[in-house]
């Protein structure tokens, strides 16, 4: 812990270094181009380009004040206080003297013209100021330097007094860790280079029934059910290989069955990792071994209830499902109900009409179906509207909903189709109606009604347009398709 201590230190004071690098790097480098931006002035040099120099100046400045103020706080608080305010002050000056020369030669700031009148005065007073304000940065940074080493000495010796005072420690308490090993519920062991036991806890007689002097010298894989064996087998050859590839070795964790003294089994919970000595020298291995029955025993009974739940649930899915096939299907046909088909065909209006498409829909009503019903019956008249219902159904598209409206009328849903194709569709319905054999009836006709939703027209008043045209297919002697205009 102590070592890991000395390097977090040594990183908390490496990331200082390099800002403050930069922030000098970037104050030299303001300095420099504010000298030179002096010079051009008092030599009647400056030319259209200072407008440019005095951005490239203000970005440095910035640059410079980014840089400390992404120093992670704490690090060297008061060095830093004073060093962010000097850089703003660069800054400042640097601000202030840009400005000052655009208010005295702003034609030529600004597009580009011959400077007019360069003022010497300017540049005789901000050339001694820069070299002021970059030498209190200088003096900032190096003190800022002093400090983080003078705080790095402070805690080397604050850290080889821990070191001092943890070793005595070390010593004091080795008794102390042996005494609360020997009286922990958890066996604690440790294993030399070989995997073989060094060191056992007295709670094994506990929880196996073996003393630690019955297992000492014993390869880690005694007393474990056979299906085990490997598992702690491999963790300790892989464990190796690392060792010997100069890898650290990672912790490993598995559930192991042991073998009681009487016979018996139990469920443990075996935790290792590697041991190390001095140097980081590899010593061999040091786990600690759980008994986990009742916790294995909570985790049959919660897998005994999350399966009573999974049946429970698919149950209540099944019968979810059951009512809502009832809800939404005709009972004798299995085609959409007249419910469920107005619901759909809500949402297809609003759909269609939303995105310009064009939607038709088909009526369909079988002839002189009433004769059928008092000739043979209404049973055998169910069994017609069943194959009716059937052979529309396989004629249709995927896109197509048919729907049971009420006794021998059935109705056809088309979205993206337009009044002449639902009209094909209907026709082929037709003789496809005409030619099929159905039970008991020598032959079965129907008259249909179709048309295209227009503009502003609602579900009853379209309803009524399919209804009125189906009716005068049947007054034209039925078996007919009529589409309405």
């Amino acid at each position: 812990m102590l070592f890991n201590h000395l390097r977090f230190n040594r990183r908390q004071a490496s990331p200082i270094a390099v800002p403050l690098q930069m922030v000098g790097l970037l104050s030299a480098l303001i300095f420099l181009i504010g000298c030179i931006f002096e010079v051009l002035v008092i030599n009647d040099l400056y030319a259209a380009q200072h407008f440019l120099l005095a951005l490239l100046l203000v970005v440095l400045a910035t640059w410079a004040i980014l840089e400390v103020s992404l120093i992670r706080p704490g690090a060297i608080v008061v060095p830093l206080d004073t060093l962010r305010l000097a850089l703003w002050l660069q800054l400042l000056v640097v601000v202030i003297r840009g400005l000052m020369d655009l208010l005295i030669n702003p034609y030529q700031a600004v597009v580009g013209g011959p400077l007019v009148a360069p003022d010497f005065r300017l540049a005789i007073i901000f050339a001694p100021l820069d070299l002021l304000v970059f030498m209190l940065i200088s003096r900032l940074i190096i003190n800022a330097f002093s400090y983080t080493e003078f705080q790095r000495a402070n805690q080397l010796e604050q850290q080889m007094t821990a070191l001092e005072r943890a070793q005595q420690a070390l010593q004091q308490s080795e008794e102390r860790y042996r005494l609360i090993a020997d009286w922990v519920d958890d066996v604690i062991w440790t294993l030399d280079h070989r995997g073989h036991f060094s060191y056992i806890s007295p709670s094994i007689e506990k929880l196996s029934g073996y003393t630690p002097q019955d297992l000492l010298h014993q390869p880690a894989s005694t007393g474990l059910k056979a299906n085990s064996v490997p598992v702690i087998e491999q963790a300790c050859q892989a464990a190796l290989v690392k060792v010997q590839r100069g890898r650290p070795v990672e912790s490993f964790r598995a559930e192991l069955e042991l073998t009681h003294r009487d016979g018996s089994s139990l469920w443990t919970e075996v935790t290792m990792n590697g041991l190390y000595g001095p140097g980081h020298q590899f010593m061999g291995f040091v786990g600690v071994t759980r008994d986990i029955r009742e916790r294995k025993g909570y985790e049959v009974e919660l897998r005994e209830a999350r399966d009573a739940a999974e049946v429970a649930n698919l149950a209540l899915l099944s019968a979810n499902a059951v009512l809502h096939g009832q809800a939404t299907t005709d009972t004798l046909t299995g085609v959409s109900n007249r419910r469920h088909f107005e619901q759909a065909l809500a949402a297809q209006i609003s759909q269609t009409r939303r995105y310009g498409e064009a939607l038709s829909l088909l009526m369909l009503d079988i002839d002189q179906f009433k004769t059928i019903n008092d000739r043979f019956g209404h049973q055998l008249g169910d069994l017609v509207i069943v194959e009716l219902a059937r052979l529309l159904k396989a004629s249709l598209r995927k896109a197509d909903l048919l729907a049971r409206w009420g006794g021998d009328e059935f109705v056809v849903m088309m979205p993206h189709t337009a009044a002449e194709e639902a009209c094909q569709l209907a026709e082929q319905l037709r003789l496809s109606m005409a030619v099929h054999v159905f039970p008991v009836v020598p032959r079965l006709t129907g008259s249909f009604g179709v048309g295209e939703l227009l503009p502003g027209e609602t579900a009853e008043q379209w309803f009524a347009r399919i209804d009125s045209v189906l009716y005068a297919a049947k007054a034209a002697g039925r078996n007919l398709v009529k589409l309405s205009a």
